[in-house]
């Protein structure tokens, strides 16, 4: 009996001092309402809830610093039972001088990601909502390991994806199975100033290997096999203005129908501490092979104009978007006008 109260009262000492080291947890959250109306597609009801609560909270370790983040999001409640799901989370440590490394779950902390659209907007990129595409096809930081850091001036961000699965790749079904194939790779982001007031730069590349899990692996068609994109951007502020322009490029093995040029310009204005306004176009060559019964490549455009009015914790943002020839199909064509009500707390 004595040994066991010695055994219960070292564990309880071991809890006690575990509570006193607990991390604390910041929450902060946002809550929004949107009124959206495209031309593809039932619209339904134009309008939209959704809320997001996020919880950030770090730590010593060693003399590094340890800092976690989980974002909960109720979908906007889309039918009578709760729906929270963790929409996102990461863990990083942060190792001073050596950098930070850490697992993301799709906050998008690492890599290409970052940069995939650097040009200015005052609410959301033109090509969110209409269906086209800035060409980029990276994990997009779901369940990632990345590492970052800066030197003299220049700073590196780099995602290992060690798989995820691709729904849109399907084995053979020579084998009577039709199941998904994963994708795989590396990503990063290098970016700088250079030293000059307003001026912001990058690049970026990545790879990904697509690997069937089918048995006999004979439908190469099926197969993305090796991939890679690459993407640069600059952009420029002064003043109340800031212009920027992005290139991007994917290619790959098997198809041209999946190799895509990609030029994105912007230009965004302050008119002053509460309204911004902004307008931005973006061209995709799109190498179609014989996707919409053409051999030619394809461009799809698309424009873009946001605003947004903020007050105190709250924001008005506005977006109208129009697409052309999206994903290559000639003819098909999109408008996205969308009204959004946000309040942060």
């Amino acid at each position: 009996m004595n040994i066991k109260k010695i055994g219960l009262s070292a564990l309880a000492g071991s809890l006690a001092m575990f509570s006193a080291n607990a991390v604390e947890l910041a929450v902060s959250g946002k809550t929004e309402v949107t009124y959206a109306k495209k031309d593809l597609g039932s619209n339904g009801n134009p309008f939209g809830m959704g809320n997001a609560i996020t919880f950030s909270g770090s730590g010593d370790v060693n003399g590094m610093t340890a800092t976690y983040t989980a974002v909960l999001g109720d979908g906007g409640q889309a039918n009578s039972n709760t729906s929270e799901t963790f929409a996102s989370s990461s863990l990083m440590l942060d190792m001073g001088d050596m950098g930070t490394i850490g697992f993301d779950q799709g906050v998008g902390e690492f890599g290409v990601g970052t940069i995939d659209d650097k040009t200015p907007y005052a609410y959301e990129e033109q090509w969110t909502y209409v269906g086209t595409s800035n060409g980029l096809t990276a994990a997009g930081g779901t369940n990632v390991v990345g590492y970052k850091n800066s030197y003299a001036g220049y700073n590196l961000s780099v995602e290992i994806d060690p798989g995820h699965t691709n729904n849109s790749s399907s084995g053979s079904t020579g084998d009577g199975g039709n199941a998904a194939a994963a994708d795989s790779g590396f990503n990063f982001a290098l970016t700088s100033s250079m030293g000059v007031d307003g001026l912001n730069a990058g690049i970026g590349h990545g790879e990904e290997t697509n690997s069937p899990t089918d048995a006999d692996n004979v439908n190469l068609s099926a197969k993305g096999v090796d991939s890679q994109f690459q993407t640069a951007f600059v952009t420029y502020a002064v003043g109340g203005v800031t212009v920027g322009a992005q290139r991007s490029s994917n290619q790959t093995e098997v198809t041209d129908g999946a190799e895509s040029e990609v030029e994105i310009l912007g230009v965004s204005f302050s008119v002053n501490e509460n309204l911004a306004v902004s307008y931005s176009m973006m061209n995709r060559d799109i190498g179609n092979g014989t996707t919409a019964g053409t051999t030619e490549n394809v461009t799809e455009k698309t424009r873009g104009l946001g605003a947004s009015y903020t007050m105190g914790s709250a924001a008005v943002r506005l977006l109208f978007a129009d697409g052309d020839n999206i994903g290559g199909a000639l003819g098909s064509d999109n408008e996205h006008m969308e009204v959004s009500l946000l309040l942060a707390f």
